[in-house]
């Protein structure tokens, strides 16, 4: 039962949580009848949310070391990668709630969307960390709630990331796009 936990967990560390994710976020095309530039407040919104997605964008790519054969270093290892997963998405949850009131509410609700996915994921990755933490060592048990609450939010957080790509913000957000420095493309 050791080795498989072992092997598990040596496959859990070594892949990571998350999957890198190549490229910059963008919104829908502008219309030729929003080519007006966007007021301020509306362009330091935008910049704002286009700095979070950045940010998770950046925090897939973080890869965790490589696990020992020693099952207290790896016990180790697993809550700290877990504790960073959790600081990560604590970190764009708090910048996703700076971002209300928007200037226009139908922002808020597209902010709404993402944020609630993401929310459940860092609760499951906290409640994973939490197990291996109080655990006295990582049985077969331990190691398959740990598993399930990963996979959920795993889950989770792909659909958070995935609603940024996706979410229909209002015109005048659209248009403050290429003024805002964080959704430039590279």
């Amino acid at each position: 039962m050791t080795r498989w936990v072992l092997l598990v967990g040596a496959l859990l560390l070594s892949a990571g949580c998350a999957a890198p994710v190549a490229g910059k976020p963008v919104a829908a095309p502008v219309t030729s009848s929003a080519a007006a530039a966007a007021p301020d407040e509306v362009v330091r919104w935008v910049d704002k949310f286009c700095g979070v997605a950045n940010y998770l964008i950046a925090a897939g790519s973080v890869s965790a070391g490589q696990p020992t054969g020693d099952p207290a270093r790896m016990k180790q290892a697993m809550s700290e990668s877990l504790g960073r997963v959790v600081d990560v998405l604590d970190v764009a949850l708090h910048d996703l709630a700076e971002l209300s009131p928007a200037p226009d509410p139908a922002a808020d609700t597209s902010v709404e969307l993402i944020t609630t996915p993401l929310a459940e994921a860092r609760d499951k990755f906290a409640a994973a960390r939490e197990a291996v933490d109080n655990a006295p060592e990582l049985t077969g048990e331990v190691f398959e709630g740990v598993m399930k609450n990963m996979t959920e939010a795993v889950t989770g957080m792909t659909q958070g990331v995935e609603k940024l790509a996706v979410v229909s913000l209002p015109e005048q957000f659209q248009r403050a796009v290429p003024q805002a420095p964080n959704c430039a493309q590279r």
